[in-house]
């Protein structure tokens, strides 16, 4: 059995947000497909709980670190991966784990462990070397900045331009280069002259069962509403996505029709002031939920009228659009969040799957899916963001990749 090292910015033995489920998927696809898989999380021990961190995982304890990802935590990534990649502990860790484990591959989620990983291998036998992009970095930050010039500060333009070399140096030094988005993977391939295999997000909802209860239908029901189901955190694109399309509160639906807001993207909302604008009219029409099991993901979308996905900023594809898509209910989005799905979706536009990048278009298509019904989203989209369909892809590259044969072709899964 070929044996691959995930090598993540973070930890993945309890994944929750978009990058750990991203990584998550990822390696379970890998093992769906025959590969071992073991993860190494390399991070600053303020940054998660302990319990939260893997058996191999490499964290970091230094307060001065800590103390500079908090001032400028639009650039953590960037100072954790130089600094563990100066710390001759981390790099002899790292090393050790490689000459352990011997692994045929070690897949880098993000480009930054490969400062650490670059170290470590530089006096042993080199694997293949997989750089699995989850959106580009500079794009990310950049748009950002834009959203707030409080996070610049003197140092900012040397950061951006050492984060788009970190990216164009490991796509350029990787054996295979795997991207989230098509859309990316043409922007880095251009960038790079690199071959860049796409592989969209997966969602656990794709291969579930029926909802195991019907606690959200029967919560309706019994007060007498329909809703349109809302999940995300409260991460800065699904707080200004939803205020970018509901800019006038939600008084545009009827008493009895509310938007549900699952995730810590509802306290988010609450507390912001372009909620408190319509605050009454916002409270009757909206109900959150806060954060859910998966176990109760499936029932959540079950009961709803229709799922929506109101995100017009953002970089790589968004994980809550494979939720979405997966629901197997009337999905109502942005142009936006539908990057990276181009291939995935094309057949189901207007047909289940419903693009509006006005606010006034959006509104219309939450109250006739309340109203009058639309069609859901079909099974097929939803086998496309299954686990299943990632291993499908994944394992024709990485055959190549064992057989000396790849640096990237490009695969629209």
């Amino acid at each position: 059995m070929p044996r691959c090292l995930m090598l993540a910015p973070f930890p993945l033995a309890r994944p929750r947000h978009g990058g750990q489920i991203r990584a998550a998927s990822l390696a379970q696809a890998l093992a769906r497909a025959g590969w071992q898989i073991d993860t190494v999380g390399i991070y600053h021990a303020d940054l998660f709980p302990p319990d939260e961190r893997g058996p191999l995982d490499i964290v970091l304890q230094d307060p001065a670190l800590a103390r500079r990802v908090r001032d400028d935590m639009l650039f953590a990534d960037l100072h954790i991966a130089r600094a563990a990649a100066g710390d001759s502990g981390v790099v002899r860790q790292l090393a050790s784990l490689l000459t352990q484990g011997l692994p045929d591959v070690v897949q880098v989620e993000h480009p930054w462990g490969w400062l650490v990983l670059q170290a470590a291998l530089a006096s042993g036998q080199r694997p293949k070397i997989v750089y699995s992009s989850h959106n580009i970095e500079r794009h990310a930050r950049l748009a950002l900045l834009e959203l707030n010039l409080n996070l610049r500060h003197g140092g900012t333009d040397e950061l951006l331009q050492a984060t788009s070399q970190i990216e164009a140096d490991f796509a350029r030094a990787a054996d295979l280069t795997i991207s989230i988005s098509d859309i990316e993977a043409e922007v880095i391939a251009g960038e790079t002259g690199r071959e860049i295999a796409t592989v969209p997000p997966t969602s656990d909802l794709a291969e579930g069962e029926h909802p195991a209860h019907a606690t959200y239908r029967d919560a309706a029901h019994d007060s007498g509403c329909r809703y349109a189901a809302l999940m995300g955190s409260g991460y800065w694109p699904n707080v200004e996505g939803f205020f970018a399309t509901f800019p006038d509160g939600l008084g545009f639906l009827a008493p009895d029709e509310q938007i549900w807001v699952a995730g810590s993207l509802g306290p988010a909302l609450c507390n912001d002031a372009r909620y408190r604008d319509f605050q009454s009219i916002n409270d009757s029409r909206s109900r959150t939920w806060g954060y859910l099991p998966d176990t109760d993901k499936a029932a959540f979308f079950a009961g709803a009228s229709c799922v929506i996905v109101p995100v017009h900023t953002g970089a790589g594809a968004k994980q809550k659009t494979a939720d979405a898509l997966a629901s197997g209910r009337p999905v109502i989005t942005t142009s936006h969040a539908l990057e990276g799905y181009g291939p995935l979706v094309g057949d189901a536009l207007g047909r289940g799957v419903y693009v509006a990048d006005t606010a006034s278009a959006f509104r219309g298509f939450v109250r006739r899916a309340m109203r009058e019904g639309l069609p859901a989203c079909p099974p097929a989209v939803r086998d496309r963001v299954s686990i299943a369909h990632m291993a499908e892809t994944l394992a024709p590259l990485y055959a190549e990749l064992l057989r000396g044969d790849s640096q990237g072709r490009i695969t629209l899964a």
